[in-house]
């Protein structure tokens, strides 16, 4: 090939050298010439193809900055590759570069203005800059390739609203409607033009024009009855509402719409009537249901009024959706807050045949369960909640408050201990966690672990009068520490002083510093408060004047605690020797 090649070469020489007279005469055809162009641009336009085509494939990969250089070095071979313009300037704008955005997209729409989406994208990029006559501008020759197109007539409208052009932009949109007819778009963006030009006259008799256009047409009629209930005349809302409820009886909204005007008359009966309507429709989501009633009542106390509403929002909700839990938990809610616990409980298990995964149903069952006392069944529905969500820990601390009452301590312990580790940013929660601890390893007989459990409760909430009466109170009982005991039940008193168990203890301290007399003060102050008296009271009663040497009356109250029960085991002694023991 190269000796062929060197051969060709020195033809060529030779024929320039000798006969330079024949060379020149020798010129090429108009055919031959435009072939040659041809040849050129094809293998220019080649050649920027396959650099465009790896261009896109850098930016597909996220490499915009050699997706940048491909395009470029596209452009490069081929000026005219509207193209490669187009993905520069995309480019271009994600970075912020905007000037050179908008030269790459302006010479793009040059070359190909048929193309409506390069258009499009100019039109964003003058939009962007604040040019808004230039965005105008686009659309209108977006307009000039589709007549009548309802997207590009918005945009128009919005340039021109941005321009406050507002008699152009009208005037461009009742053209386009004697083409089209009349036609939602159009009329809204009318109507919001009339409105920015105050003239809400203008704006309710454009959506009047609409909603005559489109007589069964509910949304129409609703916006109507909105323009007519914010401008007026009220009247004329409300006779629109009840053409929309006359047009669909089962409409929701339109009942909703109703019931909101008649509230804001202050018709609150007929607002509510309306609102049950509203409710009793298949035709509305029962979420969005209890999104509407927590609305409607939001800010209002939970009075026995509003309790009858929910009522019987609940009994609407169980016939219009009865595959939903929706009713049974309002019914829940309301007896819970009623105080009505039974009943709270039966509806909360109801709804749990449609959906066991309500965290927030589960606690209100094992609240009710805690009122009810009934702790057999607390500690079967609080495993079950474990079981369902193990890392919730409020349902360990129920599971451990039934163990306690069922005698269960190691169990109550176990269920505390692991209930604490799942608390997250709860500090009251982890107190109380603390401070059942504490109790239960006080029925345990671990003093030590119960002084410091209490400890760790107080540490996090140094005013919890529980903690700080039952810390002290078991410190008593061991006569251990008592002027620290003294302090905290002195504490729990400032926080508390009409409760007759925090009397209690006190007095049973001064009894356990022999400050006798002070005792007997505290023990009848704490008779005088208590609702209803039990056994250690009145065992703590008499044996303060059995050291007072009252022994008569202490026998006669020893004799009223045995019959009250919850006594200590010396009780009986105590009465059948007339003497104190301990």
């Amino acid at each position: 090939m190269k000796y062929i090649s060197g051969s060709i070469f020195l033809i060529f020489i030779v024929l320039f050298c000798v006969a330079p007279d024949a060379t020149a005469q020798r010129k090429k055809s108009k055919s031959e010439v435009k072939a040659l162009n041809d040849s050129l641009l094809f293998a220019s336009q080649r050649k920027s193809a396959v650099l465009f085509s790896d261009g896109l494939r850098e930016k597909l990969a996220g490499n915009n900055v050699k997706a940048i250089e491909k395009f470029e070095a596209a452009l490069a071979a081929y000026s005219d590759d509207h193209g490669s313009m187009y993905e520069l300037s995309d480019l271009y704008a994600r970075e912020g570069r905007f000037d050179e955005s908008l030269d790459f997209m302006q010479k793009a729409v040059a070359l190909m203005p048929e193309k409506e989406w390069y258009q499009i994208r100019l039109a964003q990029l003058f939009k962007v800059k604040g040019d808004y006559k230039a965005y105008a501008k686009v659309y209108r020759s977006l307009l000039d390739l589709r007549p009548g197109n309802i997207e590009y007539c918005g945009e128009l409208s919005s340039a021109l609203v941005l321009l406050e052009e507002y008699d152009e932009a009208i005037r461009i949109f009742n053209e386009i409607e004697q083409q089209i007819g009349v036609n939602e778009m159009l009329s809204l963006q009318k109507q919001a033009i009339y409105l920015a030009k105050n003239q809400p006259e203008k704006a309710v008799a454009e959506i009047q024009r609409l909603s005559d256009a489109f007589p069964y047409e509910a949304r129409y009629l609703t916006m109507l009855a909105d323009l007519y209930k914010k401008f007026g005349p009220p009247e004329k809302a409300l006779e629109v509402y009840q053409k929309l409820v006359q047009l669909d009886p089962n409409e929701p909204y339109a009942h909703i719409a109703l019931a909101e005007y008649n509230r804001d008359l202050g018709k609150e009966d007929e607002a509510f009537e309306s609102l049950l309507k509203a409710f009793s429709s298949k035709g509305l989501e029962v979420d969005n249901k209890i999104q509407i009633m927590i609305l409607w009542f939001e800010g209002q106390s939970y009075t026995d009024e509003v309790n009858a509403k929910i009522e019987r929002i609940a009994a609407v909700l169980l016939e219009s959706n009865p595959e939903s839990p929706r009713g049974y938990q309002l019914f829940a809610d309301v007896y819970l807050r009623k105080k009505e616990y039974e009943k709270a409980r039966v509806n909360i298990l109801k709804s749990f045949e449609f959906d066991k995964n309500n965290y927030q149903m589960w606690e209100s069952l094992l609240f009710a369960d805690v009122q009810l006392q009934d702790f057999k069944t607390l500690n079967e529905h609080a495993l079950e909640t474990i079981s369902l969500f193990p890392e919730q820990p409020l349902p360990y601390f129920f599971n451990g408050i039934a163990y306690f009452q069922l005698k269960n301590y190691e169990e109550a312990l176990k269920a505390y201990e692991t209930g604490r580790k799942f608390v997250v940013r709860n500090d009251e929660l982890l107190a109380e966690f603390y401070s059942n601890i504490g109790d239960t390893q006080q029925r345990l007989n671990n003093p030590a672990a119960s002084d410091a459990a209490y400890e760790k409760s107080l540490s996090i909430d140094p005013s919890n009068a529980l903690v700080l009466n039952n810390y002290a109170y078991f410190l008593s009982l061991r006569g251990d520490q008592l002027e620290k005991a003294r302090e905290m039940s002195e504490k729990s008193l400032e926080l508390q002083p009409e409760n007759s168990s925090y009397l209690d203890t006190y007095a049973w301290i001064l009894f356990k510093q022999k400050d006798y007399q002070n005792a007997l003060v505290w023990i009848e102050k704490a008779i005088e408060k208590t609702t209803e008296v039990n056994g250690t009271l009145l065992e703590h009663y008499g044996d303060i004047l059995f050291h007072l040497n009252r022994i008569d009356e202490a026998v006669s109250f020893w004799k009223k605690a045995l019959e009250a029960g919850e006594t200590s085991a010396l009780i009986q002694q105590k009465i059948n020797d007339s003497s104190y023991y301990e």
